[in-house]
């Protein structure tokens, strides 16, 4: 199990022009466990050349240096030997955060006055990532899709299968197979069949149904082509399908009495350490934000946003959900799971490019 990281906490040298340069916030890709450092460091130099472009028009080339040269030393300092996916760095003039998060996104810039990680988290998009499983006469394929692309996790035929229950028995093994590879039901997963009856019979066989979709296709095409018709229905519509995932999560939560909701027993959860999903809805993040921003209420709701540090820091998510779907949850919830075990993908090679779209 990987141990969980702790916020570290540094007191760099103070920036001459602090009155001047704002606290600097990023979201950078990061995970050693699969990338090799070849490709990191491509990341770590495309990081500092986007704040090097977005420092320059306001500020002096000798303060922008003082900064480039501070990231240079923190990107040093980063663990190799971490198994996250992402990095947070935050460098205010007298203090600098680094946060491993455990999902991966785009890259993230953030300057001003004050902010918070859930700015920088909130505006991180995170890559789709779900299970697709199709079957085919008395064959199963489950394939995994991340980083821009998909991987086939298991192929399973009837063949080992007693033949007085052969459907039933290979739905069972799909079930548990799917189960273990999505075992938080943080992705959705889609199952797709020329044959609707088939489609059905499996759908219904699921459990934890809440979180699994339907597709169809009004034409039959080769199995490759029909793969990548169907990759491509489900990215055309992600934030759809995002927005299905966490009310099917929800659902589930309820059933299984693991969801706290509004914000009061929220704070609550996070206090007790409590792991699991925090789900926060894109009007509440706007809301949180604004009250950094007020003096008046500024320290009770960073109260709110310290503890969601400590959140993330032990591996857990968030997400930040459309804005009003969370409304009758007080536009906050915690899906708790307090067994969280986050595995190490498969050892695969990316490139650059795959982390910089």
């Amino acid at each position: 199990m990987i141990t969980l990281s702790e916020i570290k906490i540094a007191q760099p040298r103070l920036w001459e022009t602090a009155a001047e340069i704002q606290s600097i916030g990023l979201v950078i890709p990061f995970q050693p466990s699969m990338i090799d450092k070849k490709t990191i460091k491509g990341i770590l130099n495309y990081t500092l050349e986007e704040v090097q472009c977005r420092l320059e028009n306001k500020y002096q080339q000798e303060d922008i240096n003082l900064v480039l040269d501070n990231l240079k030393m923190i990107f040093k300092k980063l663990n190799y030997n971490s198994h996250r996916k992402s990095v947070a760095i935050i460098i205010k003039p007298d203090q600098e955060k680094i946060i491993y998060l455990n999902y991966s996104g785009n890259p993230v810039f953030y300057l001003n006055d004050r902010f918070s990680l859930l700015d920088l988290v909130g505006n991180s998009v995170r890559k789709p990532e779900f299970e697709l499983l199709l079957i085919k006469n008395d064959r199963s394929e489950l394939h995994e899709y991340f980083n821009n692309s998909l991987h086939k996790v298991f192929a399973q035929t009837t063949a080992l299968c007693d033949e007085s229950s052969n459907n039933e028995c290979l739905m069972q093994r799909i079930a548990a197979i799917v189960k273990l590879v999505n075992k938080n039901n943080d992705k959705p997963v889609f199952l797709y069949s020329e044959d609707e009856q088939q489609t059905n019979k499996f759908f219904d066989f699921f459990p934890y149904k809440d979180i699994v979709f339907k597709l169809n296709l009004f034409e039959k095409r080769e199995d490759d082509k029909t793969t990548d018709l169907l990759v491509e229905k489900i990215i055309a519509r992600w934030p759809h399908w995002q927005s299905m995932l966490v009310l099917g999560q929800i659902s589930l939560a309820r059933k299984n009495e693991t969801l706290f909701s509004h914000l009061n027993s929220v704070i609550k959860a996070l206090k007790y350490y409590n792991n699991g999903i925090l789900l926060i809805d894109e009007f509440m993040k706007q809301e949180i934000h604004e009250s950094l921003e007020d003096e008046t209420s500024f320290e009770a709701t960073k109260k709110l946003t310290d503890e969601i540090e400590k959140f993330l820091a032990r591996g857990n998510r968030i997400e930040i959900t459309e804005g009003g779907l969370l409304e009758t949850l007080g536009g906050i919830a915690l899906i708790k799971n307090n067994d969280l075990v986050y595995p190490i993908r498969r050892s695969r090679q990316y490139k650059e490019e795959d982390f910089l779209m």
